[in-house]
C-alpha cells in the first residue's frame, strides 16, 4: 500500500483547489438516488450459541449485509471505495444484551451507510455471529467465549472482504474497487474494527495469559489443562478464517450446510484465496483487546470515544458488559487514547499527522485529551450523577424507536433523534476528509473536483506513449505539473498553450496526479498511464 509523506502535502493542495460539490467528501446524490440490497449472503459460519432448529437442524448460519449505493441509472462508476459499518451490541442478539441496539438495522448504522452512499460510496451494514456466556460465574466460560466472540466477529469480517474481492473479480455487480476499503465500527463494531487492524500472528491470541485457561473446563466440553489457549485452530480455524474446518454432511431443506458434531472442526472456509486487506478503520466506542495486538506498519485508525465510558475504557482497563441490572467483569483491553496515542508514536498515522488539517473538529479533538492526540475525538457528556457512573451516553449517535420492545433498556441514552443526528454530522467531519486523505494516497480523486475547468485528457489510461491536454475555450495554459504516487513532480511546465502533448514514451505504468492552472481556475485529473 503506497502513502508516501510526500503525497499529503500533494492532498491537500488538490482538496485546496476544489470549491465546487466533491465525490467521496460531500453529498452529490439525494436520498432518492440511494438503493439498497438487502440481505446479501456473504458467507455461512458456525454458531454454538443459535438454535439448530431454527436454522433446520445445523448451527452453520448465514452472514448477512445490507448494501446502500447510488443507482445504476445515476451513476456509472465502477471503482467504487467501500465503506463496512459494523453495529454495536455487546456481542449479544438484540434484548439480550440489554438495549434496543444491536443489529444492522440500528438507526445509526442505516444513517451513516446512507450519507456515504450519498457520496458516491458504497456502504455496507453488516451482521456477523453473535453470541457468548456473558454472565457465566466462571471466569474461563465468560472470558473464553468473549474472546472467541471477538475472533468470530472477525473471520466473519474477513469473509465479507473476501466476498466482496470475489464479486469484483466477477461481474462486479456492485461497481466496487473492494482494494479501496474502509471499515467503521459502533460499540463492539469499535473492538472487530481494531482487532481486525492488528491482529497478524496467532501468538496475540494465545500468549497473553488472560487469554489462557485458569482451569481445566474447557468451552466446547471438553477437558483442558491450565495455560492451555482459549483459541484453538483446530477447532475454530485462524484469525482469517481458515483451518479447523467443518466437516460438512450434506445440505437440508433451507440449502444449509449440515455438519458432522462428532468431528472436531468448528469453521466454515469462506471465498478462500480471495485478499481480505482495508486501507483504514475507524472505531466508535470499543477497544482494543490487547495493547501488544498494535504494532508499527498497521493500518491507519481513527477513533471516536467517550471518557466517562463505563463499560469500554477509554484510556486502559477492565470491559464491563450489561446483562439486565447487572455488569459483569471480562477482561482488561487497551482503550481508544491509548491506542490512538500508540499508533501516533509508531508513525501508523502519519498519513494524518502530516496533512495539516485546520478544519474545526480536527482542532478540537486535540484539545479533549490528556496529551493532545491527534486522531482520537472524545465525547465528554458525563453521567447525570456520579452515583451511577453507568448510566452516561456513551454513544449520542444512537436513537431507535420508542416503541421498540426493548426501548425501556436503555435509561442512558435519551433517544433524541435530533441530537444524534447532529452527533453524526460531527463524526463525518471528523472522519470523511481523512478517509479522503488514504484514499488519495491510493490514487482515488476523493474529494478531487475534476471538472471545475473544461479540460479534457486523452487517451485516460493511455498505453501508445501519448496524451492530449486541451482546455476549452482555447485558454492558456499558465501551469502544468504532474505528480507521481510517491509525491515526486515529474513534469512542471508554464506558459503554455492551450493544447499541449504529453510524451509518456519512458514513464512507468502506474496512476498520476494532474494539475492544471489557467486564468480561469484550475483543474485535477487523475490519469493511468498502461
Amino acid at each position: 500500500m503506497l502513502m508516501k509523506k510526500n503525497l499529503l502535502f500533494i492532498c491537500a493542495l488538490l482538496i485546496s483547489t476544489s470549491v465546487f460539490a466533491q465525490r467521496y467528501t460531500t453529498e452529490i446524490f439525494s436520498e432518492s438516488d440511494i438503493v439498497k440490497q438487502s440481505d446479501v449472503a456473504y458467507g455461512l459460519n458456525y454458531n454454538p450459541y443459535i438454535d439448530s432448529a431454527l436454522l433446520g437442524g445445523t448451527n452453520i448460519q448465514p452472514l448477512f449485509a445490507d448494501f446502500y449505493m447510488p443507482s445504476p441509472a445515476v451513476d456509472s462508476a465502477i471503482d467504487r471505495p467501500v465503506v463496512i459499518i459494523w453495529h454495536t451490541g455487546s456481542f449479544i442478539p438484540k434484548g439480550l444484551n440489554g438495549s434496543p441496539l444491536g443489529t444492522k438495522e440500528d438507526s445509526a448504522v442505516v444513517e451513516m451507510c446512507t450519507r456515504f452512499a450519498k457520496m458516491g460510496y458504497v456502504a455496507i451494514a453488516a451482521s456477523y455471529r453473535l453470541g457468548w456466556l456473558a454472565n457465566s460465574t466462571n471466569l474461563d466460560l465468560r472470558r473464553g467465549t468473549n474472546l472467541l466472540a471477538v475472533y468470530y466477529s472477525i473471520q466473519d469480517a474477513k469473509s465479507l472482504v473476501r466476498y466482496l474481492n470475489l464479486t469484483q473479480m466477477g461481474t462486479n455487480p456492485f461497481g466496487i474497487n473492494a482494494s479501496n476499503t474502509i471499515m467503521v465500527g459502533q460499540g463492539s463494531g469499535g473492538y472487530i474494527t481494531f482487532a481486525y487492524a492488528t491482529i497478524d500472528k496467532h501468538s496475540e491470541v494465545t500468549v497473553p495469559s488472560k487469554f489462557q485457561y485458569q482451569d481445566t473446563i474447557g468451552m466446547f466440553g471438553g477437558m483442558v489443562n491450565v495455560g492451555d489457549p482459549y483459541v484453538d485452530t483446530s477447532i475454530v480455524g485462524d484469525i482469517s478464517g481458515y483451518g479447523g474446518q467443518i466437516t460438512v454432511t450434506g445440505q437440508n431443506a433451507a440449502g444449509l450446510p449440515t455438519m458432522d458434531y462428532t468431528q472436531p472442526g468448528r469453521n466454515y472456509v469462506n471465498h478462500q484465496g480471495m485478499p481480505d486487506d482495508v486501507l483504514m478503520v475507524v472505531n466508535m466506542g470499543g477497544a482494543l483487546g490487547d495493547g501488544n495486538w498494535l504494532e508499527q506498519g498497521d493500518v491507519p485508525m481513527l477513533s471516536i470515544h467517550s471518557k466517562f465510558d463505563f463499560f469500554a475504557p477509554y484510556d486502559t482497563g477492565m470491559v464491563f458488559v450489561p446483562i439486565g441490572q447487572q455488569f459483569y467483569p471480562v477482561v482488561s483491553v487497551t482503550g481508544s487514547y491509548g491506542a490512538i496515542k500508540a499508533a501516533n508514536g509508531f508513525g501508523n498515522n502519519d498519513v494524518f499527522l502530516n496533512a495539516n488539517y485546520t478544519d474545526a473538529v480536527w482542532v478540537d479533538e486535540q484539545s479533549t485529551n490528556p496529551t493532545g492526540e491527534e486522531c482520537i475525538y472524545t465525547v465528554e457528556i458525563p453521567p447525570a450523577n456520579a452515583v451511577t457512573p453507568w448510566v452516561v451516553n456513551t454513544a449520542p449517535w444512537n436513537w431507535y424507536d420508542p416503541n421498540d420492545p426493548f426501548a425501556s433498556q436503555n435509561p442512558a441514552n435519551p433517544n433524541d433523534e435530533t441530537k444524534s443526528q447532529a452527533w453524526i454530522d460531527t463524526v463525518m467531519s471528523f472522519i470523511v476528509p481523512r478517509m479522503a486523505t488514504v484514499l488519495q494516497a491510493e490514487g482515488v480523486p476523493a474529494g478531487i473536483e475534476e471538472f471545475e475547468l473544461d479540460m479534457k485528457v486523452y487517451p485516460n489510461p493511455s498505453s501508445n506513449g501519448a496524451m492530449m491536454i486541451e482546455t476549452a475555450n482555447r485558454i492558456a495554459i499558465q501551469e502544468l505539473m504532474i505528480y507521481d504516487i510517491t509525491g515526486r513532480v515529474v513534469v512542471y511546465q508554464q506558459d503554455l498553450d492551450s493544447k499541449t502533448e504529453l510524451d509518456l514514451s519512458d514513464w512507468s505504468s502506474g496512476v498520476y496526479i494532474l494539475k492544471i492552472k489557467t486564468e480561469q481556475g484550475a483543474a485535477v485529473r487523475r490519469i493511468t498511464v498502461k
